[in-house]
């Protein structure tokens, strides 16, 4: 290990102890403006120790230096299923807390602790306390199938309240990212465990429209009734109590799930009619990339708990490592690419002497698309965003060495400077060095043709929603207001819900930013969207802009407008609780500095009158 000691000001001194101090005490932002507003004063406070990327007295803070490719890339271990009746499920699951539980038994049993672990980023740096799946970094994977139902059981094995230091909150709950899945698995802002406490996940492994399957062509229904259209691939799990969602992911709760069909066997020597034959096992890589900050003084892993902008790191790693090196064969790859967060964007190229090379994009978020996006110079990435790309590594010689390395650049959480671009050549800017040894056998390919998109149908729509995305009072807001955690669990919040939308219905939803110069990634839980308009340019009919997705790119001054089917739930015979706790999705953005900072609004998907 090693640590370089820098000469800082006192200025610099005072600001990092103090934030060092606030991080001990778990105190976010709010807590401070909650201070604030009763004292007045936390302001002051904020403004006299911002840090992260921003410079005080003409110095600027930044993590002690790190030689790249120094260690290999960790490539997530796959979660192995186990027998419900082990002790790891006593007590049982309870099926009549999950909806559709009967319809959908579990038939796939998967357990996981959140646990607090010491993590090596790099072998110059010292050792961080992360939290983590299973205790890693990210944590394992796990491999699903369509009509394989899961139930999956995450227990808190984190430091006690009374017992925790640093940043982050020890209560858990866990976002399954872009599933189609009932309120009370979704893992939204609500019902986290403390530790010894666990939460169980019931997944259908189900494709959406499976309650009407008279609506979709039968060339076009699966065994369960639902639309093989709708099939969903790469999603990612990720840890996600209210205020303090952006610390909890950053500090390591986060995994990949991934979601495998008749098409996508997972399989490239699958000879039967319907395989892909992408490339698969060693040649599917799960990528996350995460930057991070660290404290000069001491090595250890750093989050700026009152940055309200968006926490920027200085460090790229990768699966857990900074600047990691893959061995790579003369062949096809399939990379799931993640960006973790919390606020970053990129930009990806591949280079190799000088030169950047073409590599194949196949999905977008949870989908694939139409058709595949060959000879792709760069692609952009957002925050939670998935894109699967292909390379092919036969382009390169043995001995080469070949680097994914980003090319945009962010000085802030406001937005990326699009005008401007990093050099790919500067260490600082390379993400992965792939090192080219030897051939390999390729029976992989890639289709040209994947799946059809549902179409749009507007005379199903049954009801349009506008949503501003603004700023007030210090923080974030959608249609002037700030979501609360304890509002939201009112009583006549959960019996008469506010934004209520009626069950097998479809609306067009349009996202507006209006809050000057940030850029807003948003997400919406449960249903997918067809964007047919950005600021009025028609996307829904050109095949090179065409999307289906969860995620939505919300430029700033932008107002985008969506096509959203809601289906399947609530079950109609699931009576458990209040109708607002079975019925609650939430809509934010995905750059989690301002999701925990109130830009998320709740939203209830409820029977048809």
């Amino acid at each position: 290990m090693r640590i370089l000691k820098y000469h800082l000001s006192k200025k610099l001194l005072a600001g990092l102890k103090v934030r060092t101090e606030l991080s001990k005490a778990g105190l976010s932002r709010r807590d401070l403006l909650k201070l604030g507003a009763s004292a007045g004063g936390a302001a002051l406070l904020l403004s006299a120790v911002r840090w992260p990327g921003i410079s005080i007295g003409g110095n600027e803070i930044m993590s002690p230096p790190t030689d790249p490719w120094r260690e290999a890339l960790p490539i997530p271990p796959v979660l192995r299923s186990i027998d419900p009746s082990s002790g790891y499920f006593n007590p049982p699951p309870n099926p009549y807390a999950h909806q559709y539980y009967t319809k959908f038994p579990p038939q796939k049993y998967y357990f996981m602790k959140v646990q607090a672990r010491l993590h090596s980023f790099h072998p110059q740096l010292s050792k961080s306390t992360i939290w983590g799946f299973n205790g890693t970094f990210p944590g394992p994977t796990i491999h699903a199938r369509y009509g394989e139902p899961i139930l999956l059981r995450i227990m808190n094995d984190l430091p006690s309240l009374a017992d925790h230091r640093g940043f982050g909150l020890p209560e858990v709950i866990t976002h399954l990212h872009n599933a189609h899945t009932a309120a009370e698995s979704d893992g939204g802002p609500w019902n986290w465990t403390q530790r010894g406490e666990y939460t169980d996940h019931h997944y259908l492994q189900a494709r959406a429209g499976f309650t009407v399957p008279e609506t979709i062509p039968p060339e076009f229904r699966d065994l369960s009734g639902g639309d093989v259209r709708e099939t969903l691939t790469t999603l990612f799990f990720h840890y996600h109590r209210p205020d303090v969602t952006a610390e909890g992911v950053y500090k390591g709760l986060v995994g990949f799930y991934l979601n495998f069909d008749e098409c996508d066997t997972g399989e490239e020597e699958d000879l039967s009619a319907s395989a892909w034959r992408l490339p698969s096992g060693s040649y599917d890589i799960p990528l996350i990339l995460a930057d991070k900050r660290f404290d000069p003084r001491t090595g250890e892993l750093f989050f700026d708990t009152t940055d309200l902008d968006g926490v920027l790191g200085d460090k790229m790693t990768v699966n857990g490592k900074i600047q990691p090196y893959l061995y790579v064969k003369r062949r096809k790859y399939r990379f799931r690419l993640l960006d973790g967060g919390p606020a970053r964007f990129y930009k990806v190229v591949l280079r190799h002497e000088g030169r950047s090379y073409p590599f194949t994009q196949i999905t977008h978020s949870g989908n694939f698309l139409e058709r595949p996006r060959r000879d792709l110079m760069s692609l952009e990435i957002q925050v939670a965003e998935r894109s699967d790309i292909v390379i092919d590594f036969s382009q390169f010689q043995s001995g080469d060495q070949v680097y994914l390395a980003n090319i945009l650049p962010m000085k802030d959480g406001r937005q990326p400077d699009r005008d401007k671009q990093l050099n790919p050549d500067d260490d600082d800017n390379q993400l992965v060095q792939f090192r080219i040894e030897g051939d390999a056998y390729d029976p992989s390919r890639i289709p040209d043709f994947f799946r059809p998109f549902p179409p749009v149908v507007l005379k199903e729509v049954a009801r349009r929603r506008l949503w501003r995305f603004e700023r007030g009072n210090g923080l974030w807001q959608i249609n002037a207001e700030r979501f609360d955690a304890d509002l939201d669990h009112r009583a006549e919040n959960l019996d008469n819900p506010r934004h209520q939308i009626r069950r097998n219905t479809a609306e067009i939803w349009t996202l507006e930013n209006r809050s000057g110069g940030w850029e807003h990634p948003v997400h919406i839980h449960l249903e997918e969207a067809q964007v047919l308009r950005i600021n009025g340019k028609d996307l829904l009919n050109d095949p090179k802009t065409r999307q289906r997705t969860d995620m939505y790119r919300l430029g700033a001054n932008t107002k985008i407008e969506l096509f959203m089917r809601f289906r399947d739930f609530p079950d109609p015979n699931f009576t458990r609780g209040r109708i607002g706790e079975r019925t609650r999705y939430v809509m934010h953005c995905h750059n989690t500095t301002h999701e925990d900072h109130a830009m998320m609004v709740t939203w209830n998907l409820v029977p048809p009158t």
